[in-house]
């Protein structure tokens, strides 16, 4: 029990030394408190660097100047005007073509547009204006190049050969010369075939002005076209009307084989507005008639 006791007060004297140990901070004074609150900040301000890093690092972008393209300087275009183009021929002789040697039948190929009621005429001259074959077909075309026409010529020549002119033409609905074209070959009783390129695709004579149907007044018509003649013969242009008498006509010389533009005028009379039939043609030099003709509808005003 005294030991208890005893044990009891050794404790408590010792926890009284060791608060009694303990050192508190001592206070300051009031009057010295501003004082040291103002060399505490300036401490703090002295401690601190110039420039303060910002918490997260900028990186600058870097924007790019924009890059200046130069521009081509404008350039004039000079579009050339097209002039008029010659049209395919009314009736064109793929074969056979000029010069070619031929012996009995020909065949012929070709492309033709087809007159009134789809009629078309071939025909043959000897060498002395005989009629050796003739053949009137019918044949209906909508197409542009006309219909296709493929037929065999049977001929008989006395002589080993002779000159030969091979000729297709049409006619309108009151008779008059539509369109003629023509090839010379060499007609052979024995032998073989020689047969020559045909024709161009393009027609040997277009007229520009005046246009199809056009009207035309004043007593004067103007007239503009290009030709290839056939020969050095001249170009004969006439005004047809619907009986077939001449309203006016115009001779027109002309280099052979070479293309032409023309510009001339022919002169006409009538009372009342009358339908016409404009025809340009050229006679054949070694045979009898036109070696080659076209024509168009124009309507004449006095």
């Amino acid at each position: 029990m005294i030991q208890k006791i005893t044990l009891i007060l050794t404790f408590l004297s010792l926890v009284g030394c060791n608060r009694t140990s303990t050192l508190l901070p001592t206070p300051i004074p009031e009057d010295h408190l501003p004082t040291v609150v103002a060399l505490t900040a300036a401490a703090i301000m002295e401690a601190m660097p110039t420039e303060v890093a910002p918490i997260f690092p900028i990186t600058p972008t870097t924007i790019p100047s924009p890059t200046l393209t130069p521009m081509p300087a404008p350039t004039i275009t000079h579009t050339p005007t097209p002039g008029p183009i010659a049209p395919s021929p009314e009736i064109q002789i793929l074969a056979p073509g000029p010069m070619s040697k031929v012996v009995s039948p020909i065949i012929l190929k070709s492309y033709i547009r087809p007159g009134a009621h789809g009629k078309i005429l071939v025909e043959l001259l000897g060498e002395d204006g005989r009629l050796l074959a003739r053949d009137l077909i019918v044949r209906e075309s909508i197409l542009v190049e006309g219909a296709y026409v493929r037929l065999e010529i049977p001929f008989e020549t006395h002589a080993a050969a002779e000159l030969g002119r091979l000729q297709i033409s049409t006619k309108d609905e009151f008779g008059r010369p539509l369109e003629t074209k023509s090839v010379h070959i060499l007609l052979l009783s024995i032998g073989e075939n020689d047969i020559n390129p045909g024709d161009s695709p393009y027609a040997r004579s277009v007229i520009f002005y005046p246009r199809k149907k056009d009207i035309i007044i004043g007593g004067t018509m103007p007239l503009i076209g290009e030709i290839q003649a056939f020969n050095d013969l001249s170009v004969i242009m006439e005004l047809l009307d619907e009986e077939g008498k001449t309203l006016g006509l115009r001779n027109l010389s002309t280099t052979p084989g070479n293309r032409e533009i023309f510009e001339t005028t022919i002169t006409y009379k009538v009372n009342e507005q009358t339908p016409a039939r404009l025809i340009i043609r050229q006679a054949d030099k070694r045979f009898e008639g036109n070696v080659y003709l076209h024509s168009q509808e124009v309507l004449l005003n006095p």
